[in-house]
């Protein structure tokens, strides 16, 4: 009997079944049922990754994914109860679906991958997964970057490799530069104005890190203030705007991404007779002139490097200070190797004293002295980021013994390496002695821990949480705050 069947089978509305075609909700569950009836029919094709099962279509397994993320992509790999070996070993998982499956989420399937070396083949076979159409998509949809510049050969042939080109490290040193010397000043100004006072850690790291940042893309002139409402409004939603959901629900991100974008147009054409002495980073974009990008392409362009460069560092910074505070031994191993460098550049350099040439030094030019700071970066990236890598599929692959089709979207989930225990042993828990480190990281750290102390206020109960709407998106973002004392150090 085929769907068919079954619904020309259905008698006239008369009794209990007439109350089906009055009532809206038992439609529905109608619906849903002839739904159900029709999957069973067809059957499970196991040539194809296995599909996360579901009760309610079109919504899928949304709602699971955003209650617990971790919980469910660790439970659809693997199922948590004991299981014994012949010979008596006891194993605490056994697998369900294993590190690939599909799963449907607001009208969408998705095929997520979860182990690092399906991970590794999907990042080495660019003629199979194809990321460019993800990205001139993203720019489309979410950034406002018109097709006729996102896909130009202009754009893929040079301005990214002239972009890639600026950030090597061998050429970001008037970036690093800038970076240092605006939060050398706004830490100071910061830590000397709070002196012994008690607020929101977010309040001493988010807006100091922002406009360092700013200044480190744009120049030390750049309004970054003027952006600050905004992108915290645009980035806000980022979820909900790279979900795809429609244009009407997203009408005050957007806007905001273009004030964001106005902001940086007027910076331009105010800067229009010495554009060169912005730097290189900014160059670049200004190059697109000669493929006839207008002033608005440039500005819009130069908007979604500010958001690459803000969206993460800046909250990876708050983590790294968060959890420490939150370990028995607080910020203390970092304060004790900060202060031992200072000391042995204090006495190799007697007649100099801390100050920006100090972190230029030691933090930006040598970060081998400072293992346990490097160390708490990349531990703070592995705990608290979380990154949904997607590729379209191009041409008909198999991956991990499945059958992939052209069109597909897959999706690396990198977070479930960083908790894979076979990984990292312990990997729930924060450790800085395990172990990418960047500078504005080590900078912000380094100079805020040589000039202030941190404690956490002992009146405040609340703790931050991870906000887990932003999974997948990098840097998770906090949920809550605690309120801290910054003090003045004595040096």
């Amino acid at each position: 009997m085929s769907v068919e069947d079954l619904v020309i089978d259905i008698p006239p509305a008369s009794g209990p079944v007439g109350l089906v075609t009055q009532s809206p909700l038992a439609f529905a569950l109608v619906l849903v049922g002839l739904y159900w009836v029709h999957k069973f029919i067809r059957g499970i094709d196991v040539s194809r990754p296995p599909l996360v099962s579901y009760w309610i279509p079109w919504v899928g397994n949304a709602i699971e994914m955003g209650k617990d993320p971790d919980g469910f992509f660790s439970n659809m790999t693997y199922v948590s109860f004991p299981y014994f070996l012949h010979n008596g070993s006891k194993f605490k998982f056994r697998k369900i679906h294993g590190p690939i499956f599909r799963v449907k989420t607001l009208g969408q399937e998705m095929t997520f991958v979860t182990s690092a070396p399906l991970i590794g083949q999907v990042y080495r076979d660019s003629q199979s997964f194809d990321f460019l159409a993800v990205r001139i998509e993203m720019g489309r949809e979410v950034f406002a970057i018109r097709d006729t510049i996102g896909a130009s050969p202009y754009m893929l042939d040079t301005y990214m490799p002239s972009l890639h080109h600026a950030l090597l490290p061998r050429a970001i040193g008037p970036m690093v530069s800038t970076y240092l010397t605006s939060i050398h000043d706004t830490l100071l100004g910061v830590i000397s104005s709070m002196d012994g006072a008690s607020g929101p850690l977010k309040t001493f790291i988010i807006p100091p890190a922002y406009r360092a940042g700013a200044h480190a893309a744009f120049g030390p002139d750049f309004p970054a203030e003027k952006t600050w409402q905004a992108f915290q409004t645009f980035d806000g939603s980022f979820p909900m705007l790279s979900a795809g959901l429609p244009k009407f629900i997203l009408r005050k991100p957007l806007k905001a991404w273009d004030d964001v974008i106005d902001v940086v147009e007027e910076y331009l054409v105010e800067n229009e007779d010495h554009l060169e002495d912005l730097g290189p980073f900014v160059q670049v974009a200004i190059d697109g002139r000669r493929d006839n990008w207008t002033s608005r392409d440039i500005a819009t362009v130069l908007a979604v490097q500010l958001w690459a460069i803000e969206a993460n560092v800046m909250w990876a910074t708050y983590w790294l200070i968060a959890e420490l505070l939150q370990q028995p031994e607080g910020l203390t191993p970092l304060v004790v190797e900060l202060d031992g460098v200072r000391k042995q550049w204090l006495a190799a350099h007697p007649s100099r004293t801390v100050g920006p040439a100090f972190f230029d030094e030691v933090i930006v030019s040598s970060p081998e002295r400072v293992p346990l700071l490097t160390s708490a970066i990349q531990e703070t990236l592995r705990y608290r980021s979380s990154v949904f890598s997607m590729r379209r599929v191009a041409t008909p692959v198999t991956l991990g013994g499945y059958q992939l089709r052209p069109g597909e979207k897959v999706i690396c989930a990198t977070r479930q390496v960083h908790l894979d225990d076979e990984i990292h042993a312990g990997a729930e828990e924060f450790d800085i002695r395990r172990h990418m480190a960047m500078i504005e990281l080590r900078l912000f750290i380094a100079i805020l821990l040589t000039y202030g102390a941190l404690e956490i206020d002992e009146g405040c109960t609340t703790r931050p949480e991870v906000l887990r709407e932003r999974m997948g998106l990098g840097i998770m973002h906090p949920k809550g705050d605690m309120d801290v004392i910054l003090r003045k150090r004595k040096l």
